[in-house]
């Protein structure tokens, strides 16, 4: 990764690329980042495999498969400042490749600590990848920063969904969890490599402050109470969305007898509404911070009472996570960072990328042990109105103290 010149404003006049190429260039970025959701959502799938060779306890592969969560919550403020010094384009090439080869490495490890530490390594280099590709998508698309956010996600989603499926077909020809694991990792390599040479510049360089719509406003400092307010309000999402998808489908097995895989089925439906983000994201740009996230946290609490409170059929569960799954992954995330990147003057975009990334992710590193312990205190029921609604509300709280005049927004013409 080469330091060479920070980011810098573009002359549009003279160097914009065609929307059609922009964006061309843009679902690129998007490809490299769905790789590393492969990996991340096919480890679980490999866990059986890698206890039985290593010889883990369960508490010790769950913490494996999880353990990513806390390199990225670590190194998402850094990365948000080293875009101050390094290029994003070098940036996403990087921590692409840092957790591609951290992937194919994970394959060579002797035992516990030398695979932790190749797991965290993979959770630095996606929050050096994330954290730059939300600065890209807030900066080179304006005035469309929510749909653009709403499209990263989308993109998550999509490994997400193949990951697991390729990683079974993969394991099942090559007999070893090792198969996936190197795959993926020379998927993500190539991937990285032609970021390097086709994206350009042009892209990924572009400040808000410039070109067809600059933006003005928002806070001088990370620091200031708007974004301050939206970290707590991030982070309070993270305990919230982490704890149902780290054990939702637990709740579902032990606590209302579902089978494996209609468990997973209706886990998965959940997932499945993340395709609707950038529809989110177009209501993001359109509607104040103030008014959009209480109704967003409202809307996930109400949904966790639903799936704790009422029936165990299959339709009820089923058609609940997937509204969980449209409130908290369509909504609550896109919001959340597209609102926290527009808290700040354009300058500081990326610090704010890094700011939610460091949010939401150390939150997920301690959803899951949060929420186990409160079952074994409380049970499945009380745990789910603490941590998942109640928390959701204390969100919604928090967010209604937002001042809307406090966020950037697209320069008029008199100011020009």
């Amino acid at each position: 990764m080469s330091a060479g010149t920070p980011t810098r404003p573009i002359d549009h006049r003279q160097a914009a690329l065609r929307p059609t190429l922009a964006v061309a260039m843009f679902a690129l970025l998007l490809l490299a980042y769905a790789v590393n959701a492969m990996d991340r959502m096919v480890f679980p799938v490999l866990l059986p495999e890698v206890r039985q060779e290593h010889g883990f306890g369960l508490q010790a592969a769950g913490l494996q498969a999880t353990v990513f969560a806390l390199g990225m919550g670590l190194a998402g403020l850094p990365a948000g400042q080293l875009q101050r010094r390094y290029s994003r384009r070098s940036l996403i090439v990087f921590g692409t490749l840092v957790f591609s080869v951290a992937t194919a490495m994970t394959t060579l490890s002797f035992g516990f600590v030398d695979m932790l530490v190749w797991r965290v390594l993979s959770g630095v280099g996606e929050a050096l990848q994330l954290a730059a590709i939300l600065t890209v998508a807030s900066a080179a698309f304006p005035a469309r920063r929510g749909v653009a956010i709403g499209a990263v996600n989308v993109a998550f989603a999509s490994g997400a969904l193949i990951g697991p499926a390729l990683g079974s077909v993969l394991l099942k020809e090559y007999d070893t969890w090792r198969a996936p694991m190197i795959a993926f990792g020379i998927i993500g390599v190539v991937l990285g490599l032609a970021v390097l040479c086709v994206v350009s510049p042009r892209l990924t360089e572009a400040t808000a402050a410039d070109g067809p719509h600059p933006q003005t406003g928002g806070a001088a400092s990370i620091l200031s109470r708007t974004p301050l307010t939206l970290a707590a309000v991030t982070a309070l999402f993270g305990l919230v969305d982490f704890a149902f998808i780290g054990l939702y489908a637990s709740y579902l097995r032990e606590n209302l007898s579902f089978s494996p895989g209609t468990a997973g089925f209706v886990v998965g439906l959940s997932g499945l509404a993340a395709f609707a983000s950038p529809l989110g994201g177009y209501i993001v740009d359109r509607v104040s911070a103030r008014v959009l996230l209480p109704l967003l946290n409202l809307a996930v609490a109400a949904c966790g009472c639903a799936l704790f409170l009422g029936p165990d059929t299959r339709v009820w569960q089923g058609g609940f996570s997937f509204l969980f799954g449209l409130f908290a992954s369509s909504g609550m995330y896109v919001a959340a960072a597209g609102y926290l990147i527009k808290s700040v003057s354009s300058d500081l975009a990326s610090r704010a990328a890094g700011l939610f990334v460091t949010c939401i992710y150390v939150a997920a590193g301690f959803a899951g042990l949060l929420f186990s312990a409160l079952v074994d205190a409380t049970g499945w029921t009380t745990a789910g109105l603490v941590q998942i609604v109640a928390l959701s509300i204390l969100g919604a709280a928090l967010a209604t103290t937002i001042t809307p005049h406090d966020f950037s927004r697209p320069v008029t013409a008199q100011e020009r």
